[in-house]
């Protein structure tokens, strides 16, 4: 089991949740020449604690342009002791850019993390149905009609343990590439203009979020048969590759830390009756 170091006795560990849209950001993961979440966070942090040994980590990193609707970090000072969590919020607000926002602040145990203690994440990816004038860097459009009654059969294949070798970038192959996914969920809007996939599993391979839309559109295209789709798991395939949606349309939806929390969650998943397909 792993194990998560404790906070040093003069050192405060906080929860944080945020939101953010993802355009013009190289994902969440700091970087020395890019403009990343985590970079543009520990600047804003860096102002508010002036700690220069302050830490910030989050459940996992999301892609180039990808989108949090609620998004777990920590946060790890010695200069929080003079704030109370809803001033180190709105100190977070003031300073950061208008795409980011914190949502909530809490004070959390100190052997809290969170990557280590997280049970599962979900994710959205929101797919148009027709060319959109509003939501062009919120969604996909891939054009074509889509059957979303087939991606909705097809997308039951991803679920269980699989090795998902064949949605993995090379660099992902130097370790295991078998993932817990616990559901795909297929969603059609009532007005007919929005198909939306909910992916939910233990953690996700780099890309493998958008290498699953990708191929399960490919099967609302009539391009892949479930049969294919199958294969993928089989076996490596480049396939997948060839076909990984646009950061646009994803969305890391949400990160569970408690069991019972993370159950009921999965067991309203499922589209409503008439909803799916």
């Amino acid at each position: 089991m792993q194990t998560t170091p404790s906070v040093a006795p003069n050192r405060q560990r906080y929860r944080l949740n945020l939101e953010y849209a993802g355009t013009g950001y190289s994902g969440w993961q700091k970087q020395t020449d890019a403009r990343t979440i985590q970079g543009t966070l520990l600047s804003a942090a860096a102002a508010i604690f002036k700690d220069p040994g302050l830490e910030i980590q989050g459940h996992g990193r999301t892609d180039a342009g990808v989108h949090a609707l609620n998004y777990t970090a920590h946060l790890e000072t010695s200069g929080g002791g003079r704030l109370s969590a809803s001033e180190i919020r709105d100190g977070f607000n003031e300073l950061l850019p208008s795409s980011i926002v914190v949502l909530a602040v809490a004070p959390c145990g100190p052997r809290f993390h969170a990557r280590h203690n997280c049970l599962g994440r979900s994710y959205l990816y929101q797919i148009s149905r027709r060319k959109t004038a509003f939501h062009k860097k919120y969604v996909w459009w891939p054009k074509e009609e889509l059957n979303s009654g087939a991606m909705a059969q097809a997308a039951k294949i991803f679920a269980g343990l699989h090795d998902f070798a064949s949605f993995a970038e090379q660099q992902e192959l130097k370790k295991s590439t078998k993932v817990l996914v616990n559901g795909v969920f297929v969603y059609e809007d009532k007005n007919n203009e929005m198909v939306r996939l909910r992916v939910v599993g233990s953690h996700f391979l780099w890309k493998m979020v958008r290498r699953m839309v990708g191929v399960l559109v490919e099967v609302g295209k009539g391009n892949l048969t479930a049969h294919q789709v199958a294969g993928f798991l089989e076996g490596p395939s480049d396939i997948p590759c060839r076909f990984t949606a646009p950061p646009s349309g994803l969305f890391f939806e949400q990160a569970f830390y408690d069991q019972e929390e993370f159950d009921l969650f999965l067991a309203g998943a499922a589209p409503e009756p008439g909803r799916q397909g």
